[in-house]
């Protein structure tokens, strides 16, 4: 019987897990979202019906009911904690005591090489762990288009992203999700590590040309700067570390280090990933505007996909 504990429950990566577990119902197989509020992770669509466990990485009395029984964990690290010396390390370290068999880490993309990442210290000290892990960096979320960009688009119909003219690849969280679970229920990843990346990389021109002709209105690419970027984002009272981590990544892409793709994603789940404009149509209706008593205006008809 395997019993995993994926933390992070209820975020984009987390949370997609958790759906796609629970859709497929693996026979031995038990799951538990490690969650700071049950109550509030109870009302979540799709995943009510869960195992919850409260946890915190910053309340090690939490650890020892969470880990009860556990043999694999999905290590998802919140944007919030920094320092990982304090507040990861001892967590894995008591996994490591109770007899966790797997550990799958998420990364992100670049984790490897930039030691400013908290994530890269994170990786570097499964090294040290006798516990086998994977590690999974995935290219940029999708999802970011949605949640940290999303007001920009949808009421200052701009891309507001520190890229230059330079290409960045988008992975959906949906996917991320499968491949972990694939990673979690098939043999042979330990001490593996994965970089997995969507279809296609595109530059921000692309993109705002994607979501123009969807949306039926033009949006345009702003190229901000960095500075300028993290500066929003703080004014828009976004978590500093998160926002930071980011731009780093978008900078690694105006400098023409994101515009990669391989075929491990395919290997892993045995089909390819989403793909962008199909991403942007699915979830429109989080860039349409509303009026002034917030009711959503209707958008001209949608135009044809544009040929990239």
């Amino acid at each position: 019987m395997e019993k995993i504990l994926i933390t992070g429950a209820t975020g984009n990566v987390g949370l997609s897990t958790l759906k796609l577990l629970q859709s497929r119902n693996y026979p031995d197989v038990e799951f538990i979202a490690a969650v700071r509020d049950i109550e509030r992770a109870r009302k979540i669509e799709g995943i009510s019906d869960c195992n919850f466990c409260h946890f915190e990485f910053d309340e090690p009395s939490t650890y020892e009911k969470v880990l009860e029984g556990v043999t694999q964990i999905v290590l998802i690290r919140p944007n919030q904690v920094s320092d990982v010396s304090k507040y990861i390390f001892p967590f894995l370290a008591k996994a490591e005591k109770v007899g966790v068999k797997h550990i799958v880490f998420v990364s992100i993309v670049g984790a490897e090489r930039n030691r400013i990442f908290a994530n890269h210290r994170t990786e570097n000290h499964f090294k040290k762990m006798s516990i086998p892990s994977t590690i999974l960096r995935p290219s940029v979320y999708m999802q970011n288009l949605s949640s940290l960009h999303r007001l920009d688009i949808k009421d200052h119909d701009r891309i507001n992203i520190p890229a230059g003219a330079g290409f960045v690849n988008y992975i959906d969280v949906r996917d991320v999700a499968e491949a972990i679970v694939a990673i979690l229920i098939n043999p042979g990843h330990k001490n593996q590590a994965y970089e997995i990346t969507g279809p296609e990389s595109f530059d921000f021109y692309q993109i705002a040309k994607m979501f123009s002709d969807d949306l039926g209105r033009e949006i345009k690419y702003a190229k901000p700067s960095t500075i300028r970027f993290v500066r929003q984002k703080l004014h828009d009272k976004k978590q500093l570390l998160y926002v930071v981590t980011l731009s780093l990544l978008y900078s690694a892409a105006r400098n023409g280090k994101m515009n990669s793709r391989n075929d491990v994603f395919e290997s892993l789940t045995g089909h390819t990933p989403r793909n962008l404009v199909d991403f942007i149509h699915e979830y429109r209706d989080c860039w349409i505007k509303s009026d002034p008593l917030g009711t959503p205006k209707k958008s001209l008809k949608r135009l044809r996909r544009p040929r990239l």
